[in-house]
């Protein structure tokens, strides 16, 4: 019955689980894929009155002072910036947990978000699930990997009324399996959306603006628009951890990591910042190519 009621909530509908005391008993076959593409919300009560389900719909998606957050996929270019993001918000008593299953995508993150959370006064650690199991409970995990299954192991893993960020899209037309008798008595919130808002740009400019967010130590590779099928292909096959931007001023640049610019660009390397991007390298970069 619940797997039928899930097929029919409409785009941005909201499916309300009111238990009366019962039970599934079972894992629940759920449209996962559609909290991000369909924008439905999944609420519940293990009572009988549906407005006790209401009250777990949260203020804002954002993290919460004293969230434990694990960013699931942190070694890739989206999970490093969600590291990084959560990192330098400034949000009182909150500690940021990476998870990577490849250890020198591990080894890069830290290196960038290791200082930063020094300096920001955030607890930090990478770890590699497959090496190291944890025994932490989390108020928000944010997936970067399109996985149904990962969206499951977060419920078992999420502490109470903590929210869930499906934010690697998966396709609306998947499903997974879910503990829904868990997230119900937890009182989980699956969040996800497809895109910015204007409204959302603002905000991250005006940290960038304000130094709280510097977006540069993202980034890991540059090139003109000759390289940029290669860095399509590099963020394909996970063989660069981080941003890649393309110049295309910048003519006949091919695809080239910061860490090869010492040998190749070595006046743009030495304008880096500790091996980071930063914007006196790019003005160098494109100096170069200036007429």
């Amino acid at each position: 019955m619940v797997e039928r009621l899930f097929a029919k909530v409409a785009g941005n509908g909201l499916l309300n689980i009111v238990l009366c005391g019962g039970k599934f008993g079972r894992d629940v076959v759920t449209t996962v894929g559609r909290v991000h593409y369909g924008g439905i919300r999944i609420i519940g009560t293990v009572g009988s009155d549906p407005a006790e389900s209401m009250e777990i719909i949260p203020e804002t998606d954002e993290i919460r002072p004293g969230d434990k957050i694990n960013v699931v996929g942190a070694g890739g270019p989206m999970g490093m910036m969600h590291v990084i993001r959560n990192i330098c918000q400034g949000i009182e008593g909150v500690s940021v947990f990476g998870s990577d299953v490849d250890d020198g995508r591990l080894a890069t993150l830290t290196r960038i978000a290791a200082p930063l959370a020094a300096r920001n006064g955030v607890a930090y650690k990478a770890y590699n699930p497959t090496k190291e199991t944890t025994t932490e409970t989390f108020g928000y995990t944010a997936l970067m990997a399109p996985v149904p299954a990962l969206v499951a192991a977060s419920v078992h893993g999420a502490a109470e009324r903590g929210l869930i960020n499906i934010f690697a899209g998966i396709p609306a037309t998947v499903t997974g399996e879910i503990d829904l008798d868990a997230y119900i008595e937890k009182r989980l919130y699956f969040i996800g959306t497809s895109g910015s808002t204007l409204d959302d740009m603002k905000r991250m400019l005006e940290k960038v603006e304000s130094g709280r967010l510097d977006t540069n130590v993202s980034v890991a590779a540059i090139s003109g628009l000759e390289g940029a099928t290669d860095g399509i292909r590099a963020v394909e096959n996970r063989t660069i951890a981080g941003k890649i931007i393309v110049y295309p001023a910048c003519r006949d640049l091919g695809l080239i990591r910061l860490e090869e610019l010492e040998a190749k660009m070595p006046q743009v390397a030495a304008c880096l910042n500790e091996g980071l991007w930063t914007k006196q390298a790019e003005e160098k970069l494109l100096e170069n190519y200036s007429d």
